[in-house]
């Protein structure tokens, strides 16, 4: 049973019916659809798919869409620059206005000519190429080329250190939040979250669509670093967003505040996702490197819910061959280090809390146990997850499909939905009934069982230990 989740971005290259199902059976969890580069028709076509496939298997994924946000980018080129040292470069935010320089090309935000100063760097295209501002005015930045490369049309900028004043969502955005909403996808992810009350305008906005799904924030820049501890409070997960971290952060520093984020998250019992470059040799090699295997084996060593392929699966050559390398490399690591290692050490603020604490400590004294729960909304259930149990998985069972997917991306969390019914001990032998059929548990296993129970009017949290 792998614990940590693989979340697939699909694209061009995994957008076919039977290419999915390979996927789902290879190992993916979770999808995503990154609206960056999906039109509204496709991503009802593909999301379609991804269901029909699921139920074909006999299983279920989530679906998370990554909604572009607030993305500063060049604008059109008639063709690629190929820019070398000490070019000058022009940005204009206004194209209506001359160009002054042999390589000029306009830009989508007006205030980058407030926010930046001389000798600031403006990273293109995940920092291959290196600008330093020389001077501003109203709508023109001069810039001299550090590092050079060739730069293609609507590259997407990264101003490193610079607190840019832009909102949380786009028009974009809002239109691409609907099309979500209306299919049913579980996730959202806010690109360049900056601080919780961009999480907080999206989940206002959800609850107003009356839509169950969750906000991931992804971690891209230095003002969500400075805001980290409030972001990570603030969502229901963290995309450690390595591509754009790496553009603003020194590289060294990377791998530090990867591991600062996972253990925010879990302190703060948060999910998180470790985001990009996974594999990305993959994406023309049929084989990963030594180095992006180890990658992996760090990020499940660091007990993380999710990892995440992107250009991997949405344009590579191998993406199912990419599923099936991480689902090889996660399920071995996992064997050999199945402790919980980052296990969350928050307050137990409740005793909710406490019985959640108390279920695992049992389930992790008794060898071969299985962590059984029942769940209206799911809280318990996300809560058994964060404890990290160090050898048996959680099985969660609820009555609400969207509580079900939503449980997906959690570690060592395995959802089902079924009928409760009025006693408790129906629904629990249904529940055992469900897995013996599923071969996940055989006649005499140790089971622990959480779950709420109604006495006096009052909602119980109870821990019952039995056989399967």
């Amino acid at each position: 049973m792998r614990k940590t989740k693989i979340l697939v971005t699909l694209g061009p290259a995994t957008e076919s019916a039977s290419v999915i199902e390979s996927l789902i059976r290879r190992g993916a969890n979770i999808f995503r659809l990154n609206m960056s580069h999906a039109s509204h028709e496709w991503t009802r076509t593909v999301y379609q798919r991804i269901r029909e496939a699921a139920t074909a298997l006999d299983t279920d994924v989530a679906v998370l869409m990554d909604l572009t946000g607030p993305s500063i980018r060049t604008g059109d080129l008639a063709a690629p620059w190929q820019l070398k040292t000490g070019d000058v470069v022009e940005l204009r935010t206004d194209a209506t206005l001359p160009a002054t320089t042999e390589l000029s090309t306009t830009v989508n935000y007006p205030g980058i000519t407030k926010d930046l100063k001389p000798g600031d760097p403006i990273a293109i295209d995940g920092g291959m190429i290196l600008l330093r501002t020389t001077s501003t005015n109203t709508h023109r930045v001069q810039t001299e080329v550090v590092t050079g490369g060739e730069m293609k049309s609507r590259r997407h900028i990264n101003l490193p250190g610079v607190d840019v004043n832009l909102p949380p969502l786009t028009r974009k955005d809002y239109a691409d939040l609907d099309l979500g909403v209306e299919m049913g996808v579980d996730y959202f992810a806010l690109s360049f979250a900056r601080e919780p009350a961009h999480i907080q305008h999206l989940e206002l906005l959800l609850e107003q669509k009356n839509s169950q799904a969750r906000v991931i924030a992804k971690i891209e820049n230095q003002q969500a670093l400075k805001n980290l501890d409030a972001i990570v409070q603030a969502s229901k997960g963290i995309m450690v967003a390595r591509g754009d971290l790496g553009s603003e952060c020194p590289l060294e520093d990377l791998p530090i505040i990867q591991r600062d984020i996972i253990e925010r998250c879990s302190y703060h019992g948060r999910k998180v996702i470790v985001a990009t470059q996974m594999l990305e040799s993959m994406i023309e090699n049929p084989v990963p490197t030594r180095a992006e295997v180890t990658d992996i084996f760090n990020a499940v060593t660091e007990q993380v819910d999710c990892v995440m392929l992107s250009g991997e699966t949405s344009v590579g050559k191998y993406p199912v061959s990419c599923v099936d390398v991480l689902d090889r490399v996660i399920s071995k690591t996992e064997k050999r280090y199945p402790s919980g290692r980052f296990a969350s050490d928050a307050p137990l603020k409740t005793n909710k809390h406490k019985a959640v604490k108390a279920a695992v400590q049992l389930a992790n004294s008794i060898p071969g146990s299985r962590l059984l729960v029942f769940t209206k909304g799911g809280v318990t259930a996300h809560l058994l997850a964060h404890q990290r149990p160090e050898a048996a998985p959680i099985y969660a069972f609820t009555e609400n499909l969207a509580v079900s997917r939503a449980c997906m991306t959690a570690r060592g969390l395995f959802p089902f939905v079924i009928e409760f019914c009025a006693k408790p001990a129906e629904t629990i032998e249904r529940a055992i009934t469900l897995l013996r059929n599923r071969k996940a548990l055989v006649k005499g296993d140790p089971i622990v069982i959480l779950s709420d129970v109604l006495h006096d009017e009052l909602v119980v949290d109870s821990i019952l230990l039995r056989e399967a």
